[in-house]
C-alpha cells in the first residue's frame, strides 16, 4: 500500500516532447512521479532531459525531440548505459548513438545480444570516444562507482558531457556511504540489502547511498559538476538534483 505523501502539482512543458500540461505527484517518490501524459517521461527523466538541453545552449531547440533533429547534434558520438527511458527513443537513429546493457556472466558469450554488453568499470571504448554519456539511476548499482566516473572519464572527450541521475533530492546528504563492503571479490553487507526494480521485472543490489560528496568523487575523476535543480512553482518538484559533469 502506497504510503500517505502531500499532493502537488504544477503547470509547464515537457523538456522531452514539449506536451503542455499539468503535472501531477501520483506516488511517494519524487523523481518517479509527475509524468507526461502525452510521452509518459518522469520527473527525473525530463530534468535529465533538460540537462542535456542546457548542455547544447547555443543550438536553438527547446525539446529533447527537437534536439535530435538538429544536425550539428546528430554528429555527435552518444553514449547511453542501460536499456530503461525514454532516451533510446529518441536517440536510436543518430549516427553515433551507442548503447549497452549489463548481462550477468553466463550471458556475456552470446554473439546474438541485441544490445552489447559493457561493464561501467572496464569499458571497452577507446579514450575519448564520445562527446556524451549518458546514465540513468543506474551508478548506484555499480559496485566500485568511483571506478566507474574514471572510466566514464576516459571515453569523454575533452570538454564531453556526462549526465546522469542517481537516488539524490535536496537537502543532500553530506557523506557518501557504501552499503556493501567491496574491497574483496565478495559482496560483503554493511547496512541491509536494498534492492531496486530493474525495469525488466527483476531488481538490482543498491551497492552505495551518494551524498553531496560526489562532486570530490566527480573532481577526481577529471570532472567539473553542477547539480542544476527544477526552476517550477513546486517547491516539492525543486528538490530534485540532475548531475552534469563536464569533463576537464
Amino acid at each position: 500500500m502506497e504510503a500517505e505523501f502531500e499532493t502537488d502539482s504544477y503547470y509547464g512543458s515537457c523538456s522531452i516532447c514539449g506536451h503542455l500540461q499539468e503535472f501531477f505527484r501520483t506516488i511517494r517518490a519524487i523523481r518517479e512521479s509527475y509524468r507526461c501524459a502525452q510521452c509518459k517521461a518522469l520527473l527525473r527523466e525530463r530534468e535529465q532531459a533538460k540537462a542535456i538541453i542546457a548542455c547544447y545552449e547555443h543550438l536553438p531547440v527547446s525539446t529533447l525531440s527537437e534536439l535530435v533533429e538538429n544536425l550539428e547534434f546528430r554528429q555527435l558520438h552518444i553514449y547511453e548505459a542501460g536499456t530503461i527511458g525514454p532516451f533510446r527513443r529518441f536517440f536510436k537513429d543518430l549516427p553515433h548513438y551507442h548503447q549497452s546493457d549489463y548481462y550477468p556472466d553466463n550471458l556475456r558469450s552470446q554473439a546474438s545480444l541485441a544490445i552489447p554488453h559493457q561493464n561501467l568499470e572496464e569499458l571497452d571504448y577507446a579514450d575519448s570516444a564520445f562527446d556524451l554519456v549518458i546514465t540513468s539511476d543506474i551508478l548506484e548499482h555499480v559496485r566500485k562507482p568511483q571506478r566507474a566516473f574514471s572510466e566514464i572519464a576516459r571515453v569523454l572527450k575533452p570538454g564531453g558531457y556526462h549526465v546522469f541521475t542517481v537516488p539524490l533530492q535536496k537537502p543532500l546528504p553530506t557523506k557518501t556511504t557504501a552499503r556493501v563492503d567491496t574491497s574483496g571479490e565478495v559482496d560483503i553487507p554493511l547496512k541491509p540489502e536494498h534492492y531496486h526494480g530493474n525495469g525488466k521485472g527483476g531488481r538490482s543490489l543498491v551497492y552505495t547511498d551518494f551524498g553531496a560528496d560526489i562532486v570530490d568523487m566527480l573532481t577526481a575523476a577529471g570532472f567539473i559538476t553542477n547539480l542544476p535543480q527544477p526552476n517550477t512553482p513546486s517547491k516539492i518538484v525543486n528538490q530534485v538534483v540532475t548531475i552534469v559533469a563536464r569533463r576537464r
